[in-house]
């Protein structure tokens, strides 16, 4: 399990800060907050696990809002580190 002690720190703990922040002083509920991680994460099997768990149609609606800039800023983030290192 090599990969597994960079992945907690760097990925896990922003994750439980933003859910934590989001529920507690956005008073986001736990459907969109599913689906907002799991675009954030751009996990398709997450968002598979909170459509079922849900029952409804939030976690895909916070999903797809979260998806699209998840993906353009990794783009921009990869272009900016090329540029900069270069």
């Amino acid at each position: 399990i090599p990969g597994y002690v960079e992945y907690v720190p760097m990925h896990f703990i922003p994750l439980i800060i933003v859910g934590f922040v989001a529920h507690s002083k956005f008073k986001v509920n736990y459907c969109t907050l599913m689906g907002l991680i799991s675009g954030s994460t751009t996990d398709p099997p997450a968002l598979a696990y909170a459509n079922k768990t849900a029952g409804n149609d939030a976690p895909a609606v916070a999903y797809s809002t979260v998806y699209p800039l998840t993906m353009f800023l990794r783009v921009v983030t990869a272009q900016l580190l090329v540029m900069t290192l270069l």
